[in-house]
């Protein structure tokens, strides 16, 4: 008997648009196996509209087509959509296997992690303190930074920037001496980041970009800019043993791999490293086989890593919910490893580990006469 998956995507982050992105190509591999081939069923999706942030389901039959997944994201012909609390009890109270498609704030932070635990949600949520940690590109940083020695892989000098901070033009010229990346500490995708490869002749610029971070983010990040060669490399995740996928390099014009480049496929292109001639590749798997090891993930992960002329690693940050757009990094990484992103679905529905929510409370004799 196959088994049987739902899906939610869409959500209120700026991510949405690539939440859409892996849904489509997801449902359009799938719609494109033949009916015998396919490895599991789908029941249900979920549609969280960026509009007014309530849920929308439609029940996935034979018949069903992109064109009806458009219908689905416009909200054409759905009923009047549900509370995501009240949404998701009713999933669960169904028993549904929900593969969780939410990129950015909300879908990959924590929040939705949360309230999977607390509703007894079956699915690809994980653990939320892990999806918190990993989310959080300064704290992540850190973590690896203390996991492992830097001459297997460091991590950029950075400076955390938050309201308070009040940084002006005048401060930026003294924080770096070289060229620096400004990014938000926890959206996704290269939102609102951009390398100065002058910081001190683009104060102004710099503080403007940090402002419009700060509108949409709690922190900002002033990072240097480390000059290299960008690596990925994917996991796959099961109860006992991390995966790592093939290691994909990113090739831009501009040594910078950037909201710009990411928006259009003509400004990058993607190549497998060989492992058998390669020992870039196989120390890069053995770091993110190591850090997908010392944090508590589920199912799939992908780490992002910088490789300087001197043949140092540098960790850059973890995608804790990889896009599987088209035209994404994880979905040509499974292709190398001979898998389709609807070939990973089934593999995540057979294999993956379900987060437990532990029992908080103590129980055990308490002595009366000890002293507190």
């Amino acid at each position: 008997m196959r088994p049987e998956v739902s899906f939610i995507f869409g959500g209120i982050s700026k991510e949405y648009d690539s939440s859409v992105s892996s849904l489509e190509h997801i449902i359009a591999t799938y719609l494109g196996t033949p009916n015998i081939e396919r490895r599991f069923d789908v029941k249900n999706i979920h549609h969280i509209s960026r509009n007014d942030g309530l849920v929308r389901t439609f029940s996935f039959s034979e018949t069903f087509t992109i064109s009806d997944l458009h219908h689905v994201i416009s909200g054409t012909g759905i009923a009047n959509g549900r509370t995501l609390v009240y949404a998701l009890d009713e999933i669960a109270s169904c028993n549904e296997y929900v593969v969780n498609l939410l990129h950015g704030q909300f879908g990959e932070d924590g929040g939705i992690q949360t309230l999977a635990a607390l509703l007894g949600l079956k699915g690809t949520f994980g653990d939320p303190q892990v999806a918190s940690l990993t989310m959080n590109k300064y704290a992540m940083s850190s973590f690896v930074s203390s996991l492992l020695p830097s001459d297997i892989v460091g991590v950029p000098k950075t400076r955390l920037i938050t309201a308070k901070d009040n940084l002006d033009v005048a401060q930026i010229a003294n924080l770096f001496r070289g060229p620096i990346v400004v990014k938000p500490n926890s959206l996704g995708s290269s939102l609102l980041t951009e390398v100065f490869h002058e910081p001190a002749t683009s104060g102004v610029e710099v503080v403007a970009l940090i402002k419009e971070i700060l509108e949409n983010d709690s922190a900002a990040l002033l990072q240097e800019f480390v000059r290299g060669d960008e690596y990925s490399c994917g996991c796959m995740i099961d109860s006992s043993n991390v995966v790592p996928l093939p290691v994909m390099k990113i090739k831009t014009d501009r040594g910078f791999f950037g909201l710009k480049e990411k928006s259009r496929k003509d400004m990058f292109d993607l190549e497998a490293v060989d492992d058998l001639n390669n020992s870039i590749s196989a120390r890069i798997k053995s770091a993110a086989r190591s850090i997908a090891s010392a944090i508590d993930l589920y199912n799939v992960v992908r780490f992002d890593f910088i490789v300087t002329p001197r043949s140092e690693i540098v960790f850059l940050e973890c995608n804790y919910i990889p896009g599987m757009g088209n035209e994404s990094i994880f979905p040509a990484m499974l292709e190398k490893h001979g898998m389709t992103v609807t070939d990973l679905i089934h593999w995540v529905a057979l294999h993956s580990k379900q987060y437990t929510r532990k029992n908080h409370l103590i129980r055990g004799k308490i002595d009366v006469e000890s002293p507190l």
